[in-house]
C-alpha cells in the first residue's frame, strides 16, 4: 500500500511538471506566431511551423494515458485486496428434527346434540320440573301428566279395541261358521257350480229309483192279475169263506168241481198252490218296494247330496266379499296397532317424561296445569355429553388443516382436548367480508364445568413431520429466484435453492436443497457472496 501511495505522488509530480512546461512553452511564443493573419509565417518553411505543434500534442496525451493506467492499477489492486479480506462467519450443522405448525383460533362452544321433548299423549301437565338454564343429570324427571286423565285416556283406547274386533267378527258370526266351511276356498261361481252338479246328480238318482220302482209295482199289478185269473170270481181265497153261511147266492163257479148250482166244493189242490206262490210272490214285491237295498242306496246318496247342497246354498249366503273381508281385517289391525301403542304411551307417561343425557335447559314451552296435545312441543335440552366448538378457518389455513387433528382448548381457563371432526364442504363470508371454511372441533373430555356459548381458545396442531430436515426460519433468505441458504464447502460461501414445507412462525422444513450435515451460514448475510472465501466459526 505504502508503494502504491509512492507511484501515485510520483506521477502526480510529473503529471503537474509537464503541464507547467507545456504552459510556459505557450506563453514564450513571439507575438508572430500567437497571430495567425501575420506574414512572418511566410518567413518559415512549412515543415518549420508545423512540427512544434505536433510535438507538443502526443506529449500531453501520453502523460494522460500513463495517469490513468495508474489510476486504474491502484483501483484494481484495492479491489483485489478486498476480495483477498478474510470475512468470519458462523455455522450451523443441518439436522434432523420434528416440526409442527400450531394454528391458534378462537372459536364458541355449542353441544353437538340438541334434543326437544314432544308430549306423546292428550293430557294436562301435573309438574313442570325445571326452566331455561338448568342442568340436568341423565334420568332427571322433567315434567308430569295428571294421572287421572291418563287413565281415562287407556280405558278409551282399550274401548276402541273391542269395538273393532266385534266389528270384524260380525262378518264372521258362529252360526253360519260350519256352512262357510263348505264354500271355504271356492268362489261364488265354482259354489254355484256345484249346486247345479248336485241337482244333476239328485234327479239322476230320483230316475233310477222311480224307473225301479215303477218295474216292481207293475210287477206287483201282473202278480195281481194272476190272483184274479186264478179266482175268477176276483175273490180271493183267503175271503172265501166270508160269503159263505147266507151269502152263497154271490158266489158262483163256471168251471167244474167248484162250485155248482149253488152247491159248494173244495177248490182243487193246483189252484190253492198257484193262488198261495202268487200270493207269495206279491209279498215280496211289496217287502221290496219298501226295502230294495239298491234303491235304499240310491236314497241314501239323495239325503248325503242334499245335504251338502244345503250347507252349500247357506255358506254361499254366509259368505263375505273378498274385498269387504280384507278392508274389515285392514280395519282391525289398524285400530289395534295404533291403539296399543297408545296404551302403551300412556304407561310410559305416568312415569315422567326424563332426560335422556346430561344436559342443560334451552327452551321451555309449556305451563303447569295446561293440556298438552299429542305431538306438542314441551322442552328443549341441549347434551353437555357431547360438547364441540365451531371455528372459521381462513382460505390459507385450510390446507394444513385435516378430520382427526388433534386441538388443545381452553374453556373458561381450563384446559380440555379435542379434535377437528367436520370440516364444510363449503365456504361463506364472515363480518368482514372474508371466505372462511365452518369447521368444528369436537370436545374429547368435556366436564359439567363447560357453559355453552362462552369463547374457547383452540390450538390445532395442523402439519407436523418427523425425522425431516428443520431450520429455524432466519436462516432461509428470499429473493427473485426463490428461498435459498448460504452453506460452507471448502472455505467457500455456497449458495443452495431450497424447497420449504412445513413453515411455522420460526422454524421451516426443508424438503429439497439440502442434506443432514451442511453447514448452514447463520447470519452477517448482507457481506456474503456465492463463492466468496471465508473463515468458519461454528456455532
Amino acid at each position: 500500500m505504502a508503494q502504491d501511495k509512492e507511484l501515485e505522488t510520483k506521477v502526480k509530480e510529473e503529471t503537474t511538471a509537464s503541464d507547467v512546461t507545456v504552459k510556459n512553452t505557450e506563453d514564450n511564443k513571439p507575438e508572430a506566431q500567437k497571430d495567425e493573419n501575420t506574414l512572418v509565417y511566410e518567413e518559415y518553411e512549412q515543415h518549420e511551423v508545423a512540427a512544434k505543434p505536433k510535438r507538443k500534442f502526443k506529449k500531453r496525451y501520453v502523460v494522460i494515458g500513463v495517469a490513468l493506467l495508474l489510476v486504474a492499477f491502484i483501483v484494481f489492486n484495492s479491489i483485489n485486496s478486498a476480495k483477498k479480506a478474510v470475512v468470519m462467519v458462523e455455522t450451523k450443522e443441518a439436522s434432523l428434527g420434528t416440526i409442527e405448525n400450531i394454528l391458534s383460533i378462537s372459536g364458541t362452544v355449542q353441544s353437538a346434540e340438541s334434543k326437544t321433548y314432544f308430549s306423546d299423549v292428550t293430557a294436562p301437565l301435573s309438574e313442570i320440573n325445571v326452566k331455561v338454564g338448568d342442568k340436568v343429570a341423565a334420568g332427571d324427571t322433567l315434567y308430569t301428566y295428571d294421572e287421572a286423565a291418563l287413565d281415562l285416556s287407556k280405558q278409551t283406547a282399550e274401548l276402541a279395541i273391542k269395538q273393532a274386533k266385534g266389528s270384524y267378527n260380525s262378518y264372521w258370526s258362529g252360526t253360519a261358521a260350519a256352512d262357510r266351511k263348505y264354500a271355504e276356498g271356492l268362489t261364488p261361481q265354482q259354489i254355484n257350480d256345484r249346486l247345479d252338479a248336485i241337482t244333476a246328480e239328485i234327479d239322476a238318482l230320483n230316475n233310477k229309483i222311480t224307473e225301479k220302482t215303477s218295474r216292481m209295482n207293475q210287477t206287483l199289478t201282473d202278480l195281481q192279475k194272476v190272483q184274479a185269473d186264478i179266482n175268477q170270481n176276483g175273490i180271493a181265497d183267503s175271503s172265501e169263506n166270508l160269503f159263505e153261511n147266507g151269502n152263497t147266492e154271490y158266489i158262483y163257479r163256471t168251471e167244474s168241481g167248484n162250485k155248482t148250482d149253488g152247491a159248494y166244493n173244495n177248490p182243487s189242490e193246483s189252484d190253492r198252490q198257484m193262488s198261495l206262490a202268487v200270493s207269495q210272490s206279491m209279498l215280496d214285491v211289496q217287502y221290496a218296494l219298501s226295502n230294495d237295498p239298491e234303491i235304499q242306496g240310491w236314497k241314501r246318496q239323495i239325503t248325503a247330496l242334499q245335504e251338502e247342497q244345503s250347507h252349500l246354498q247357506t255358506g254361499k249366503a254366509a259368505q263375505v266379499n273378498p274385498g269387504t273381508a280384507t278392508s274389515a281385517k285392514a280395519q282391525l289391525d289398524s285400530t289395534t296397532l295404533t291403539q296399543e301403542d297408545a296404551i302403551s304411551k300412556i304407561d310410559a307417561a305416568k312415569e315422567g317424561v326424563k332426560s335422556d343425557f346430561n344436559g342443560v335447559v334451552t327452551a321451555v314451552s309449556v305451563v303447569e296445569g295446561a293440556t298438552v296435545a299429542a305431538g306438542a312441543q314441551t322442552v328443549t335440552l341441549a347434551n353437555l355429553d357431547d360438547v364441540e366448538v365451531s371455528v372459521q378457518i381462513s382460505k390459507s389455513d385450510l390446507p394444513k388443516i385435516a378430520i382427526g387433528q388433534q386441538v388443545d382448548i381452553t374453556i373458561n381457563s381450563k384446559p380440555y382436548t379435542g379434535e377437528i371432526s367436520k370440516i364444510s364442504g363449503t365456504a361463506t363470508k364472515n363480518n368482514n367480508g372474508v371466505a372462511v371454511v365452518d369447521t368444528t372441533i369436537k370436545v374429547t373430555n368435556p366436564d359439567s364445568d363447560i357453559i355453552l356459548g362462552v369463547e374457547a381458545n383452540n390450538k390445532i396442531h395442523a402439519q407436523k413431520a418427523e425425522n425431516t430436515l428443520v431450520l429455524p426460519y432466519e436462516y432461509v433468505q428470499t429473493d427473485s429466484e426463490g428461498d435459498y441458504v448460504y452453506v460452507v464447502e471448502n472455505g467457500i460461501v455456497v449458495r443452495k435453492n431450497v424447497t420449504i414445507g412445513i413453515a411455522s412462525s420460526t422454524e421451516a422444513q426443508i424438503v429439497d436443497g439440502l442434506n443432514a450435515g451442511d453447514k448452514i451460514v447463520t447470519g452477517n448475510y448482507e457481506n456474503l457472496s456465492d463463492g466468496m472465501a471465508v473463515v468458519e466459526m461454528e456455532g
